[in-house]
């Protein structure tokens, strides 16, 4: 067993249990001291995907918001990636012995793994975003965005046609929204500030901002 643990056909997948395992003592030794990983790494990184229930979303924020990236704690939703990753490789290449007598060779294994921890993040992690306490402490109405400032990140936002911006809220939280300009004729390009002035559904108009 153990040496099946260690092969060098599950040498992505040891690693991937090994941070897990670092994760877990550094948790235990920050609580310890009075201090969360799970709280700190939500302070460094804190994101609001805003995506309608049928999903209807585009680039990072559709592809986060399938992936439940938006309903977890960061460390939480990273642990269950490694996890994921690392049971669904081992699994692979145990089935492969027992039906070749040898494992899948990375190439092959890696993929599988990618794609089936994608899977475990959408469905597994909706299932542990419902069991998590939640902390609303810092949550915000996405109406409460009216008049704040984002940058374009994804795209060229034409009307009727919008892409994604990054706005933040007065809590420093980040916030992936769709724009589109107020009026025809006009275009946001990557790295265009702008103001949202109103939201219609999951898009805001919104007009550039002149520092």
């Amino acid at each position: 067993m153990v040496e099946f643990l260690f092969a060098q056909a599950n040498l992505p997948f040891s690693i991937s249990l090994s941070f897990v395992l670092l994760l877990g003592i550094f948790e235990a030794l920050s609580l310890v001291l009075g201090y969360s990983l799970v709280g700190a790494m939500d302070d460094w990184a804190p994101i609001d995907l805003d995506v309608d229930a049928d999903g209807s979303a585009s680039g990072f924020t559709g592809v986060s918001g399938w992936l439940c990236l938006n309903r977890l704690p960061l460390l939480i939703w990273f642990v269950l990636v490694l996890v994921s990753f690392s049971i669904t490789g081992y699994t692979s290449n145990f089935l492969s012995l027992l039906l070749t007598d040898q494992p899948l060779p990375q190439i092959i294994s890696l993929p599988i793994a990618l794609i089936l921890t994608a899977f475990s993040c959408r469905y597994v992690g909706a299932a542990v975003a419902k069991v998590l306490p939640k902390n609303e402490s810092t949550a915000v109405s996405i109406d409460t965005l009216l008049g704040s400032i984002g940058t374009v990140t994804l795209g060229c936002a034409i009307k009727g046609n919008p892409s994604e911006a990054l706005v933040k809220d007065q809590h420093q939280q980040k916030h992936y929204v769709l724009v589109e300009p107020e009026v025809a004729g006009v275009e946001f390009q990557t790295g265009t500030q702008v103001v949202l002035l109103k939201r219609e559904g999951t898009v805001w108009s919104a007009a550039k901002f002149d520092s």
